[in-house]
């Protein structure tokens, strides 16, 4: 099979890391003007300006942190230290946002409108064990054990995830 030597896998990877960034940017910059698209989207309040910003600052680390991926791929920085890297920075945000909503009771937050005090406690402390989750990882990935042990790891804790998503809403 032919493969275009300009289009390599990585470039494509590259290619969507970046659109994907600057969609969260986008939607970011968007969500800051009152009455727009974006807050209708989230459920937010047209006025509700400081949810607004909480959410922009969100979605505006993921993007800026897709941005940096992209850039560790294309510095060719080794691979192994842009995995750990990119696991640790996830479990930190993972803690510091569970932190925020479940400890500082900072639920505009949350991308769920109108949620009460005792929901985000507990949506906030899912988050916080997320961030655990993700570090069970950087064992894996210092060990470079099989894609296959990686993938299983990660559907299950997607898993559990989700089934913590649920009991804290219920």
């Amino acid at each position: 099979m032919y493969r275009s030597p300009a289009m390599s896998p990585s470039t494509g990877g590259i290619a969507v890391l970046l659109a994907v960034g600057a969609g969260c940017l986008a939607l970011a910059i968007a969500s800051l003007r009152s009455g727009s698209w974006t807050r209708r989207l989230y459920g937010l309040e047209p006025d509700n300006d400081a949810s607004a910003r909480a959410n922009a600052a969100v979605l505006g680390i993921v993007g800026v942190g897709l941005f940096a991926l992209a850039g560790a791929i294309v510095l060719e920085l080794p691979s192994a230290i842009v995995r750990r890297a990119t696991i640790l920075a996830s479990a930190l945000l993972s803690f510091v946002l569970g932190w925020l909503v479940a400890v500082r009771d900072r639920r505009e937050l949350l991308t769920t409108p109108d949620v009460d005090r005792k929901t985000g406690r507990r949506l906030g402390f899912v988050v916080i064990g997320c961030g655990v989750l993700l570090l069970a990882f950087v064992p894996l990935v210092w060990l470079e054990v099989d894609d296959a042990v990686v993938a299983v790891g990660a559907l299950a804790s997607t898993f559990d995830v989700l089934l913590a998503v649920a009991f804290a809403y219920r």
